[in-house]
């Protein structure tokens, strides 16, 4: 599942590398294909979680393309 509201948000370079996104009570999320990274994370992880848009933005800045390491 995509989000609209949330892929409005990420620059067409990174568009590749959203494998879901959504937003619940939580907040909003992002979950990466096996191939990135969210490099401004703590733990450098394919998992992003973020009670704002604004926060939420920073981190798909730093999503990076990694070799993969699941397949």
């Amino acid at each position: 599942m995509k989000d609209p509201k949330i892929l409005k948000y990420v620059p067409k370079s990174k568009l590749s590398a959203i494998k879901s996104c959504w937003h619940d009570s939580d907040g909003y999320w992002i979950i990466l294909n096996d191939d990135y990274n969210a490099d401004n994370t703590d733990n450098n992880c394919r998992t992003i979680h973020e009670d704002t848009i604004a926060q939420l933005q920073y981190h798909i800045k730093g999503i990076i393309r990694v070799k993969a390491r699941y397949k």
